[in-house]
């Protein structure tokens, strides 16, 4: 579906634009619903009713620092973790996002503060993200997409 509005968001996620986190079903109505997206352009859109617009938002951004430190969950944890994650991607009919999806979640993963930079896995859920970043099915554990 082509988008509707001049949403600049590959994902859902934080929105720099509006300052506010919005969720899959939030990120398709600024996409494609141009009386959602004036309302968030006027500042008064779901999520924005503590919002400063003229002000930058506080760093709770995806593009706070990684940190080195975090750790992964236990096997059992990750193993958990994946076989939903196997069950979501069979019932999805086994299907891939587009190679657009897949980079731009990978650039919000890198800029999480999950991230595990010498792994290159969430400390949420432990996935491997090159592999978890191409299941359709997947979503991030904290919903950043």
């Amino acid at each position: 579906m082509e988008k509707k509005t001049d949403c600049e968001c590959p994902l859902a996620g934080y929105c720099n634009r509006h300052k506010v986190e919005k969720s899959n079903h939030l990120h398709k109505l600024c996409q494609n619903h141009t009386g959602y997206f004036e309302m968030w352009e006027a500042c008064q859109g779901p999520g924005q009713q503590n919002v400063d617009c003229d002000k930058a938002p506080e760093v709770t951004t995806p593009s706070q620092a990684p940190d080195p430190n975090h750790t992964l969950p236990s096997k059992v944890q990750m193993a958990k973790n994946y076989a939903s994650a196997v069950a979501a991607h069979a019932r999805s009919g086994f299907q891939h996002a587009t190679t657009e999806e897949q980079k731009a979640r990978l650039e919000i993963c890198k800029s999480c503060e999950f991230y595990i930079l010498d792994q290159d896995r969430c400390a949420q859920c432990g996935c491997p993200l090159k592999s978890k970043s191409t299941w359709k099915s997947s979503s991030c554990p904290i919903g950043k997409w």
